[in-house]
């Protein structure tokens, strides 16, 4: 397969855990550059760094054009259009591209090869964001807008701030989300600890992507 049809920063398997594969200073993001008309969303999430500190990240993806038409406005909590999110990005619903009609067949070095065509279709919708572990919780939701702006998907069900802590200093595999709606005391409570673990398992070391 040539250069030019590997998506770039693709899901590789099925670890949903793995470190993302974009660059800590990408502000866009296009798996398949200049391969197809595309036009800009917006990805508002939140970072959780080695350190344990939490912030705010905004990126700009490239999707097919036409992309947003099939996909209705939503609220915070409605998935829409993304079908998931993940430690190292996230992805859409491929269906969407049957929607518009978009031809994958350009991607394609064989056309009868069922496992690359299902690479490409689903690599023109799953994006790596930079980051050291995105979270997406109730209360720091993953937020995608269309290239008008409007809300077109959200995510509040994978990890909180405490489960991206405990992954990073125990290699729990844990959410904690319906602790934090159910007893918001003592997640805070477990949260200061954990972030007191990642202070003392690696102080003053610098945050990495």
């Amino acid at each position: 397969m040539s250069d030019r049809r590997e998506p770039r920063n693709l899901t590789s398997g099925p670890n949903t855990l793995r470190r993302s594969a974009a660059p800590e200073d990408t502000t866009s993001v296009n798996n398949y550059p200049g391969q197809f008309p595309t036009e800009d969303w917006i990805a508002r999430y939140w970072n959780v760094t080695f350190q344990g500190d939490l912030e705010q990240r905004q990126v700009t993806l490239q999707l097919p054009h036409g992309f947003g038409a099939p996909c209705v406005p939503v609220r915070v909590g409605q998935n829409g259009c993304v079908r998931s999110v993940r430690r190292w990005g996230f992805g859409c619903y491929p269906e969407i591209l049957n929607d518009i009609d978009f031809d994958i067949t350009p991607l394609l070095s064989n056309p009868h090869d069922d496992a690359e065509w299902l690479t490409h279709y689903f690599g023109v919708v799953t994006f790596d964001l930079p980051g050291y572990f995105v979270i997406a919780s109730p209360t720091h939701p993953f937020l995608l807008y269309d290239s008008h702006g409007v809300l077109k998907g959200s995510y509040t069900q994978w990890r909180t701030h405490l489960g991206a802590l405990s992954y990073i200093v125990g290699n729990l595999d844990a959410s904690f989300v319906g602790l934090q709606v159910e007893n918001s005391a003592l997640y805070q409570q477990a949260l200061g600890y954990l972030l007191q673990a990642v202070e003392e398992s690696h102080p003053g070391e610098a945050t990495v992507g």
